[in-house]
């Protein structure tokens, strides 16, 4: 009985394939129901197939087929859970030890933990100055593995992004041959300290008498971040660059002292004690009066190129004339000699206010030297009183 039941089911999917192999999808495979034939070896060798024309063993084929796939599609599947499970357990304890400038300060589970933080806190920092923020420290992330236990707590992270990380600002930094030497929070200010350092050296109503007013350095003004604490006010920078350091040392002259007496006293010598002082008159320092004991060792110098025209002598010749009725110890001037004059063109170079070179243009004679011509005697000398030749 079940034979036939199965050779009737068999010839009923049949039929359908005769439209075609597209309608495939259309084949139920409860139809078949051969879980339920239960046959044994004696029946199923019974089992006459003969009956069965090629189609119908294709369809057996078929369906044997399907449940293949079947049951690979499972077998795929349980062995993609194993892995998604295993890399689950895998990545739930993989962590990374944030470092700041070489040295170890927390593990977090993920970059974005800390990233997004120093954002946040470089947000506000940005809208307190109004000006670009960066980053003054060097954050690195080492891969690693981490329990729960290890990793930082989300309130200790902020602690460590807001006291262990320094936040630069946006600002403009003044260099001398390469070598940084005070930093502005705008362009104008360093500009402002950088005339004022040239005006210690070029007086406003002098101005228009030079021809270059520069440094002597390459100076250059970059646009970089600096640390706020370097930051510094136009004034205070100018009389640092002038100086080369804000150290303040100052005696106050006391009765009796004179500036030699306050070199010996703090081992300076007279020559620096008075470029640290070039507005004191040495010869005329008063009770009370403040000497500045820091020998300045200006950052930059102070370059000025002037033309100047200027008249120098012109030194005279001397003619010497000989006589024989004066004595060899006797000389007189028959012609006073006179010196020359010449108007000089030069363009004078000056370092910090002292005189470095300077360049002659032109030179033009305005009154030619007058030789001076000196009589000299030959005439021997007579003899002293009391001298003789005794026999």
């Amino acid at each position: 009985m079940q034979v036939d039941n199965a050779k009737d089911t068999l010839r009923q999917l049949r039929d359908k394939l005769k439209n075609g192999f597209s309608n495939i999808k259309q084949i139920n495979l409860k139809d078949l129901k051969l879980k339920k034939l239960n046959l044994n070896k004696e029946q199923f060798k019974k089992f006459d197939l003969s009956n069965l024309n090629t189609k119908e063993l294709k369809i057996h084929k078929l369906s044997k087929k399907i449940v293949d796939k079947k049951r690979f599609a499972v077998t795929v599947g349980a062995i993609g859970l194993v892995i998604i499970l295993a890399a689950y357990v895998y990545l739930s304890g993989v962590a990374y030890t944030v470092s700041i400038d070489g040295k170890e300060y927390a593990k977090v589970r993920s970059k974005s933990d800390i990233e997004e933080l120093v954002q946040k806190v470089k947000e506000e920092h940005k809208k307190e100055q109004n000006t670009e923020i960066g980053i003054g420290n060097q954050i690195t992330y080492t891969k690693t593995r981490a329990s729960n236990k290890e990793i930082v707590t989300a309130q200790a992270l902020e602690k460590i992004v807001r006291d262990e990380i320094s936040y630069t600002i946006q600002s403009f930094s003044v260099y001398a041959n390469g070598n940084s030497i005070a930093a502005f929070k705008t362009e104008q200010e360093a500009e402002a300290a950088l005339d004022a350092v040239k005006a210690a050296y070029v007086k406003k109503e002098d101005t228009a008498k030079y021809k270059e007013i520069t440094f002597a350095e390459n100076v250059e003004v970059k646009q970089e971040f600096n640390e706020q604490g370097k930051i510094m006010p136009a004034e205070e920078a100018a009389a640092f660059i002038l100086k080369g350091t804000d150290e303040e040392k100052i005696h106050k002259v006391e009765e009796g002292e004179s500036i030699w007496s306050i070199s010996r006293k703090y081992n300076i010598s007279m020559e620096n004690l008075q470029k640290a002082n070039p507005q004191i008159n040495p010869e005329k320092i008063k009770i009370g009066q403040e000497i500045n004991l820091i020998v300045p060792k200006p950052l930059v110098s102070v370059k000025t190129v002037e033309t100047a025209t200027y008249k120098e002598n012109i030194p005279f010749e001397q003619e010497v004339e000989f006589s024989s009725s004066m004595y060899k110890d006797q000389s007189k001037i028959k012609v006073k000699g006179q010196y020359g004059e010449r108007e000089v063109v030069a363009e004078i170079f000056k370092i910090n206010g002292i005189e470095d070179s300077r360049n002659i243009l032109s030179e033009k004679v305005v009154k030619e030297p007058v030789t001076q011509i000196l009589i000299k005697g030959t005439k021997e000398l007579p003899p002293k009183k009391g001298t003789g030749t005794f026999s």
